[in-house]
């Protein structure tokens, strides 16, 4: 009995190829189970590979968008930096240009309309920019003076307030009474200090009430039946159709005396109730002396616009006082139409009576 030899797992055998008749020779490879784990591991650690490639792409792409930034913020910051530079250069030279065109100290003549008037350029100086002496004594223009013995510079305006002009420059005060009426003096002054950029100046003489225009939106003042104050602001709201300034109001009188807290609001258009800014306050005493409407003027004025709706709010603590009343919804004065809107005070006043006969305003 001849033995029979079992192939190795990596045997080989002979076998006749069909083709060629020759014999030849195949290798049995069996797959062990520690190679297929191989497979396995291989693939997943291929897998992982690819991720981090994808990933290390993405954090690259980062990368460069950072350093573009980065390198644009560079710039931008060179171009501040070199623009600064360059507008220290400039204030330097026009500082050295102020230095060597006048002395702050040193005196000087102006010849205003035919009446001189002698000065200091530190003076002249205290008006801030745009007015019109910052850029004459700044450096950057000549000053050419006048064949006059004294060298005095000529400036074509109306010399008689001139006088006003330096007091202002000298102390910032409107040396005026504040009950004083001569509005025509007032309106003149106004003019050069227009002219010549005293912002400041302008702002003081118009809270004066030059200019005043009354409107008067009661038809009648019950002086018979009194007003007792309680609780909450007799309110009034409105609109203009042009602009105009709010310079104080009229408030009913008084048999004995009282005081009156006034603010006045912009509020929504729509709900009335909504108060956007607070635009003025001002507080005030009154008694029986003052007449039977109360004149009441605000600090400063205020500027009424036509798409916008304002409240005036007034909170009256004291004696009883009267009331008006029939107030119409529609008053046109000094070419200004004022619109009064419906609406019902916390004391229990409307748009037909309450406390505010007239208003008063100027129209710009």
């Amino acid at each position: 009995m001849q033995e029979q030899k079992q192939d190795s797992p990596d045997s080989c055998s002979l076998r006749t190829n069909p083709n060629t008749g020759i014999p030849s020779a195949q290798k049995h490879v069996h797959d062990s189970p520690h190679q297929l784990a191989a497979s396995t591991s291989c693939g997943g650690i291929n897998e992982a590979a690819q991720k981090f490639k994808s990933g290390l792409g993405s954090f690259q792409s980062l990368l460069d968008e950072l350093v573009i930034s980065v390198d644009r913020e560079r710039d931008e910051l060179k171009r501040d930096l070199d623009e600064l530079e360059r507008e220290k250069k400039l204030f330097n030279e026009e500082k050295e240009r102020v230095n060597q065109v006048l002395n702050d100290n040193e005196q000087i003549v102006l010849n205003v309309g035919g009446i001189k008037y002698t000065t200091t350029v530190t003076t002249l100086r205290n008006a801030p920019s745009p007015s019109l002496f910052s850029a004459m004594f700044s450096g950057r223009h000549s000053l050419q003076a006048s064949s006059s013995p004294d060298g005095s510079i000529f400036i074509d305006r109306d010399g008689r307030h001139f006088a006003s002009i330096l007091n202002f420059l000298r102390d910032g005060k409107l040396n005026y009474p504040p009950d004083g009426t001569d509005f025509k003096y007032l309106l003149e002054l106004r003019a050069e200090a227009d002219y010549y950029g005293l912002n400041g100046m302008v702002t003081l003489i118009d809270r004066y009430p030059y200019n005043v225009t009354r409107v008067q939106r009661a038809a009648a003042l019950n002086v018979e039946d009194s007003w007792m104050y309680e609780d909450g602001q007799d309110e009034v709201v409105l609109n203009v159709d042009r602009p105009c300034q709010l310079l104080g109001v009229g408030l009913c009188g008084t048999e004995g005396g009282l005081t009156v807290e006034l603010d006045v609001y912009e509020v929504d258009p729509v709900d009335h109730s909504m108060e956007l800014c607070t635009l003025a306050t001002a507080a005030q005493s009154f008694t029986k002396a003052d007449g039977q409407v109360l004149k009441m003027l605000l600090p400063s004025p205020v500027c009424l616009l036509p798409d916008k709706v304002y409240m005036l709010s007034a909170l009256i603590k004291g004696n009883e006082s009267y009331c008006c009343e029939e107030c119409l919804d529609v008053v046109i004065a000094g070419g200004v139409r004022v619109q009064f809107h419906g609406w019902e005070s916390p004391n229990g006043t409307n748009e037909q009576r309450g406390q505010f006969p007239e208003i008063f305003i100027r129209a710009l």
